[in-house]
């Protein structure tokens, strides 16, 4: 039978990861009199876009305790929207609950407690109880010298349990004890250099517990060590023999509650709870800026003036959302334009910038402003602000010797220091200039750059903490000192502080620029090669990168903290302008790809399969059609799916038309409309043919496939429950009237009902054997005529 384990994670948000701490409210599911636990997953077939996942489970709230807004609430006030909530279904091969009772594999069941782990964990031979391995600790020189966990799942409430586990502590070393949750404390261990057996006994009082190993000592030294071997943890009073036999944990949901809806059936409560998974996450944004935007901001520049206003603008505002001033403009001497929306940034985000034209090097505008709050202070202006400043900038000119950029500490100019950034007169090449009280040159380098005065954008990157600059990509070792306190921004000439006349400025810029920013780097976010990557955000849209590398930065622009891959993958083109959701573009990508996009069952993270994960799948349970023990298995012969005439196109490619003549002629035209990132027109043609090849003429097919599989024996069990998008599934033993007696079908999705003594999965699939391509002498895959099908 599934064991359900249901928590919440009250107070956290779905993307805090392992941070997570998580409430057990298993005690309050109603599994029994018409409660249950419903599941959505997938798509209903693989010509349709996977949805978001969705979870309804009833709980009891007699207490208050799931009522939003309740001060009476043990919870409050976390009961909110958004909550991130889990489903683990347990399944017992025996009496053990252990996922990995003999520690044959490293499985991470057991894992060191964050910031409080052993120094030492490694699976080891030199004391075996059974089997070839044993769990080995190394104690760290420091409180109990650290603990290890392993969660227990699917327990029953009320009922007594008992954990065990043989230990080999070396004479001298400490004695080491079993707890649970930390309170509940067993006897310690009172043999050394040969097999103890020690335990520890509780009622359960929720359906997920933490089982803890550590020492009964203040504290281990270096060298301390100890084994652990056949472990168990069962239900009853007292350890019985040990078995070996191991239980699976299945996660079924991961998402976030969507809503806490209440009802009364008299004064009963009850609270109803719907939840989605982590694919809604990227469709809440209604549109996303430029790529290059999009990455100056997550990689959450302190400062960032994006300058990309309309030409009515008379100043730049702040992108960073930290509220800080405008850039305005500033005359220095007499004439000279500066005109917002008349010039362009970075070919690939399609943004307008300002174009400066002075009317010579000392007459012309500029942009300023004075940065409120500071970047970093060494706490002569207040508490000092920590982290290492990273300054960056594009810009275009065709005119050396004038200045991109200046950052000082304002004041008057006796007292004045700072960083400038300018063009080299006579050679166009990157000039840093540092200086100090009065002017006084600190670091004065010209770096063998390119001639950047070329008419052409560039891109511009230093880091204090590392003196080097990077440009266009390229690494630059400048030489530059470290500095806090920086106050004064001037973007286009080298205007000094306005409180202060006679600082007008010179060397002003006569061409574009946008896009500046800063960082403050504290550790090592943001990385330096993440800020320099952003050359090709704003030159080509990452043009040519890997489909799930795409996916997964699309995913960061929504704040998602991983895509994990799966299969093989092809080269994307640019997507720099960007514009609409993140799932929109990300949905671009998965089509591209031919792939599927959807979330994890068991964290925050989205899986992307690319398409040869269903390249010649082989199954992963076998099921006869007599032990499914439901209604409704569906087969289909249809034209729901038929494709026989695909125009196709890529960004600044070829349209294309690929069709199958026998099929058109036969049943007319069934066409279809593929426009696809691919990177090259031959890319583009290989999509669309696989799409005619696959169903100019599509068999029939079993469409749903029910399994009660709560009567089925253990092993196909936790196989069902193993099963997810693009598995497949074989049933024999059809009925005569069925095409054949076996069919392999591709789960593309299903509904999910968990109820007391009864686990139906309910499966959406699609014929498995139309993604079977050819392999070069293969006895199956290269049969002439049947299977030679190429895909690409």
């Amino acid at each position: 039978m599934t064991r359900v384990t249901v928590q919440a994670g009250f107070g956290y948000a779905a993307t805090d990861g392992y941070d997570i701490v998580w409430t057990d409210v298993t005690p309050w599911l109603k599994t029994g009199g018409g409660g249950q636990v419903s599941i959505t997953r997938g798509a209903s077939d693989e010509r349709s876009e996977t949805q978001t996942g969705t979870l309804s489970l009833q709980l009891t709230n007699r207490d208050g305790r799931f009522t939003p807004g309740s001060a009476a609430s043990p919870y409050y006030p976390n009961v909110r929207r958004n909550t991130p909530i889990r489903v683990i279904s347990t399944v017992l091969g025996g009496i053990n609950y252990l996922t990995d009772p003999g520690f044959t594999v490293n499985d991470n069941g057991w894992d060191g407690v964050e910031g409080n782990s052993p120094d030492l964990v490694m699976l080891d031979t030199a004391h075996v109880r059974s089997g070839s391995y044993a769990m080995k600790l190394g104690w760290r020189p420091a409180g109990t010298g650290g603990v290890m966990a392993c969660p227990l799942y699917g327990l029953t409430i009320g009922v007594p349990y008992t954990a065990s586990v043989y230990v080999w502590v070396p004479a001298g070393d400490p004695a080491v004890r079993l707890d649970v949750d930390g309170v509940t404390v067993g006897a310690a261990s009172t043999l050394t250099d040969q097999w103890q057996r020690i335990s520890v006994t509780w009622t359960s009082t929720a359906a997920a517990h933490m089982l803890r190993f550590t020492t009964n000592t203040t504290s281990p030294v270096v060298g301390d060590v100890v084994w652990m071997d056949e472990a168990q943890v069962e239900q009853g009073s007292v350890p019985t023999a040990w078995s070996s036999t191991p239980a699976t944990h299945h996660p079924r949901f991961f998402g976030m509650v969507t809503s806490w809806p209440m009802a009364w059936e008299g004064l009963h409560s009850t609270v109803t709870i719907t939840a989605s998974d982590m694919l809604k996450w990227p469709s809440r944004r209604p549109a996303l800026g430029p790529m290059l935007v999009e990455e100056v901001i997550g990689d959450e520049a302190q400062l960032y003036y994006p300058l990309s206003e309309p030409e009515s603008s008379v100043s730049g505002g702040d992108q960073s959302g930290l509220s800080r001033p405008s850039l305005t403009i500033r005359q220095s001497g007499a004439g000279g334009t500066l005109v917002f929306g008349a010039g362009s940034g970075p070919p690939s985000d399609e943004l307008p910038a300002p174009v400066f034209t002075p009317a010579s090097s000392s007459a012309g505008k500029s942009l300023q402003c004075q940065i409120r709050p500071l970047l970093t202070s060494s706490g002569n202006s207040g508490n000092p602000i920590p982290g290492d400043q990273v300054y960056e900038v594009w810009f275009s000119t065709t005119v050396p010797g004038r200045c991109i950029m200046q950052w000082t500490s304002g004041g008057p100019p006796a007292f004045e220091s700072g960083i400038r950034f300018l063009l080299d007169a006579a050679t166009g090449r990157l000039r840093v200039f540092e200086y100090i009280s009065g002017g006084t040159p600190l670091n004065d380098v010209t770096l063998a750059t390119p001639n950047l005065a070329d008419g052409q954008p560039h891109h511009l990157v230093w880091d204090e903490a590392g003196h080097d600059v990077w440009v266009d990509g390229v690494q630059y070792a400048a030489g530059t000192t470290k500095w806090e306190d920086r106050w004064l921004l001037t973007v286009g000439s080298t205007a000094g502080d306005p409180a202060y006349p006679g600082t007008g400025g010179g060397a002003c810029w006569d061409g574009t620029i946008s896009h500046v920013a800063a960082y403050v780097r504290v550790g090592s976010f943001p990385a330096i090669s993440e800020i320099v990557e952003h050359y090709a955000a704003g030159m080509n849209g990452h043009s040519g990168e890997s489909s799930w590398i795409r996916m997964y930065r699309l995913a960061g622009y929504a704040r998602i903290p991983d895509v994990i891959p799966q299969g093989l993958f092809s080269a994307v083109a640019s997507q720099g302008v960007l514009g609409s959701s993140p799932l929109s573009h990300m949905r671009d990508v998965e089509r591209t790809e031919d792939g599927r996009l959807f979330a994890d069952r068991a964290s925050s993270s989205l899986i992307f399969q690319s398409r040869t994960v269903r390249y010649n799948p082989a199954p992963l349970v076998t099921l006869a059609y007599s032990d499914l023990e439901t209604p409704s298995v569906e087969f289909a012969a249809d034209d729901q799916k038929q494709v026989n005439l695909v125009n196709a196109s890529r960004p600044g490619g070829a349209t294309q038309r690929i069709q199958d003549p026998t099929s058109i002629a036969r049943d007319g035209i069934y066409e279809r409309q593929l426009d696809v990132l691919k990177t090259s027109d031959e890319e583009v043609v290989d999509a669309a043919t696989w799409e005619v090849v696959r169903y100019a003429d599509p068999p029939p097919e079993m469409r749903q496939l029910p399994v009660e599989a709560f009567t089925l024996s253990t092993a196909t069990y936790r196989a069902l429950l193993t099963a997810d998008i693009s598995s497949v599934i074989t049933v024999t033993g059809l009925p005569a009237e069925a095409p054949s007696p076996t069919v392999t079908a591709m789960v593309e999705g299903y509904t999910e009902t968990i109820s007391e003594g009864q686990h139906l999965l309910n499966f959406h699939t699609s014929r498995a054997d139309l993604s079977s391509v050819w392999i070069l002498d293969d006895p199956t895959y290269s049969v002439l005529g049947t299977t030679t099908r190429l895909a690409y």
